[in-house]
């Protein structure tokens, strides 16, 4: 192995001479695409199922509320694993954490079908919790991976991949909500075989978690190794945390994160209220359907090295922010129509009514996805150390999943105006501009190389040397 200098200045890392020399197979299974290929697989069959499951509107439930009431306690069990997720990350690893994880996939879509076919609430209660723990580890080692192992200027692609194939899962998903579903052109609930299918796509998790690499044998393309730290004690890894905590970018990160997907309680409901059993189900396929080519085009927009990568997060921030805000005053003026009514909008039986009322609601969750990938590009532009980002995306995600747990929470009780939820959540995108604004004022041309959290501790694979943007 010998040590050289990225093209791209970015830092000295060390080359696997014996990688380049290996053959195709080698190169590809220790590759940087898939690893992001196989996070992409278990967010197809984690994430993305619960999302189909979540997109039918209230769970595909007869009734949204006891669905909001079990996603708010997931996101607040995920929350909690997320927030500690650095450590956690830090002393398990990316690999072992998905493993964690995969055993709970199952989990969701069978607490759904016992609800629906017997009427039994605590067990679907039981089953998000817990459920919400091992996604915790998930969220925190995808997101350790986006941030660490691609360079910074092929990030934006990478992204692209993961959530393409994240909402592929969801094509899937709904297409099974769509065919047995579109049929049904009244409110109520899903065919309860939907569940059944879906439990066992949540099954083959532990299969795409045991082929990821661990992070020391993953390679990048010209044969570099990602940054893998040093052990440290729990407490110096705590105490890491906390200092990482107090930093300006993430104090700024907070509100944009927990505004990220807050849209999952709010517009859930107001799909469940408005829509027609198959309407709901129609949305799961078109929803990722649309996500998928759109996400991968803005990924490699934020890859275009002609602007620099202050410019491309203020472009990013412009694009998401027009979308978002025009979504809300698309469906501030659907709500001025037909209020808190509860309807059945259907696409076959009330044609341009049902589009006026689906449009914002297809932006809106779109453009989400866009958001998502601009927070992790921007905040990928710090370090590129393992360390340092599984404290920034444990954070991201523990920030981002309290703001999925109040958004579920307060749209789980049915006497509660389902137009004060959405209120709030016009508001919080209103208070996420000035954070967005002094963060992207942050971004550096060139990111840290080394755990800025712990001072110039050599790592593997890195030559210590002292970093301008430690402050940052």
């Amino acid at each position: 192995m010998e040590n050289a200098e990225h093209h791209d200045g970015t830092a000295q890392v060390q080359i696997d001479e014996a990688y380049l020399r290996a053959g195709w197979s080698v190169k590809f299974f220790r590759g940087i695409l898939l690893q992001m290929i196989l996070f992409g697989a278990l967010s197809f069959v984690g994430p993305a199922i619960s999302d189909a499951i979540s997109n039918l509107g209230g769970g595909g439930l007869s009734s949204p509320y006891l669905a909001n009431l079990a996603t708010s306690l997931n996101y607040a069990a995920g929350c909690v694993v997320s927030l500690l997720g650095g450590p956690l990350i830090n002393k398990l690893g990316i690999k072992w954490a998905c493993i964690i994880a995969a055993l709970g996939m199952p989990l969701a879509g069978s607490a759904f079908y016992v609800n629906a076919t017997s009427g039994v609430s605590w067990y679907l209660i039981l089953a998000k919790t817990v459920s919400g723990i091992t996604n915790g580890f998930l969220y925190v080692a995808e997101a350790t991976a986006m941030l660490s192992y691609p360079y910074p200027n092929d990030r934006g692609f990478y992204l692209g991949v993961w959530s393409a194939m994240r909402n592929s899962g969801s094509i899937i998903g709904g297409g099974i909500n769509f065919g047995n579903n579109h049929n049904v052109s009244v409110a109520g609930g899903v065919a309860t075989s939907t569940y059944l299918i879906f439990c066992g796509i949540e099954c083959t998790g532990i299969i795409w978690a045991f082929l990821l690499s661990p992070t020391r044998r993953v390679r990048r393309r010209d044969g570099s190794m990602v940054r893998v730290p040093e052990q440290l004690s729990w407490k110096s890894e705590f105490a890491a945390l906390w200092r990482h905590l107090r930093r300006p970018k993430m104090q700024l990160m907070f509100l944009p994160a927990f505004y990220s997907f807050f849209l999952g309680g709010t517009m859930g409901t107001y799909l469940s209220v408005h829509f027609s059993v198959r309407a709901r189900a129609l949305s799961s396929l078109l929803l990722p359907s649309v996500t998928v080519p759109t996400v991968i085009i803005y990924g490699k927009l934020l890859d275009t090295r002609r602007w620099s990568q202050p410019f491309r997060a203020w472009l990013a921030f412009a694009i998401w922010f027009v979308c978002q805000a025009a979504s809300f005053c698309w469906i501030g003026y659907n709500y001025s129509g037909f209020g808190t009514n509860r309807l059945a909008l259907d696409y076959g039986l009330d044609g341009s009514t049902w589009g006026v009322a689906y449009g914002p609601y297809l932006l809106m969750f779109v453009t989400s996805y866009w958001v998502q990938v601009s927070m992790y590009w921007i905040l990928g532009t710090f370090t590129t150390d393992a360390a340092s980002s599984a404290r920034t995306g444990g954070l991201f995600r523990g920030f981002e999943t309290l703001g999925q747990c109040v958004s579920y929470a307060i749209n789980s009780q049915s006497y509660i105006d389902i137009r004060i939820p959405f209120a709030v959540h016009a508001a919080l995108l209103a208070a996420t501009v000035p954070c967005m604004v002094l963060l992207i004022r942050m971004v550096p041309e060139m990111p840290a190389d080394v755990d800025v959290d712990i001072g110039d501790l050599v790592v593997q694979g890195v030559a210590a040397k002292p970093q301008e943007a430690e402050h940052k």
